[in-house]
């Protein structure tokens, strides 16, 4: 959450919020400035107000992806960096949580950043996809040790994403998927 700079939103932020940042979410007994259903919108800010919005494991929660991303893109300044974490499509946490409406993988969002072609028609909004990062488990007790890392599963998920989400993904399964965007107006 380092690139997060600014005057920050933190959409969803549960009882975790970004230290500095303006947390919104839907329930109050939450750490959250803001109390707001994010499957609402508008979200109660002005257009261009965030220099960056973090979304951290709630993007899975909400009905309509693509209209949150909209809206996401309208709170936000240009230029601006959005950071989201989510449970990965092969983790056991995608599937453990019942309230989990979407599960994701590394191109996800490159509907909204023109690398996907076909699907550029889901939305008008642009993002600039800077960094997709596929994580996986540390074992604590090993001091951070990641099996996934030792066998170059990490090296192997991220430089060639399609093929491990081909052929590994489902045998050696990530832990969440760590997007980084900038908005593009």
């Amino acid at each position: 959450m380092d690139n997060l700079n600014g005057k920050i939103l933190d959409l969803g932020c549960g009882r975790n919020k970004h230290e500095g940042a303006i947390g919104l979410d839907f329930n109050n007994k939450t750490d959250a400035d803001v109390i707001h259903d994010l499957n609402k919108f508008p979200y109660p800010f002005n257009d261009n107000e965030f220099d960056g919005i973090l979304l951290n494991h709630v993007l899975e929660h909400l009905d309509d992806v693509i209209k949150v991303m909209e809206e996401v893109y309208r709170i936000a300044k240009p230029n601006s960096i959005v950071i989201i974490n989510t449970p990965y499509f092969t983790s056991v946490d995608a599937y453990t949580d019942p309230t989990h409406k979407h599960f994701f993988a590394a191109r996800s969002f490159d509907f909204l950043s023109g690398d996907f072609g076909a699907f550029e028609y889901y939305s008008d909004v642009k993002f600039k996809k800077l960094n997709v990062e596929i994580r996986f488990w540390e074992w604590k007790k090993l001091k951070g040790f990641k099996f996934q890392n030792w066998i170059g599963l990490g090296l192997l998920a991220n430089k060639f994403t399609k093929f491990y989400e081909v052929f590994f993904a489902h045998i050696f399964p990530a832990k969440e998927i760590h997007y980084e965007l900038q908005v593009i107006k």
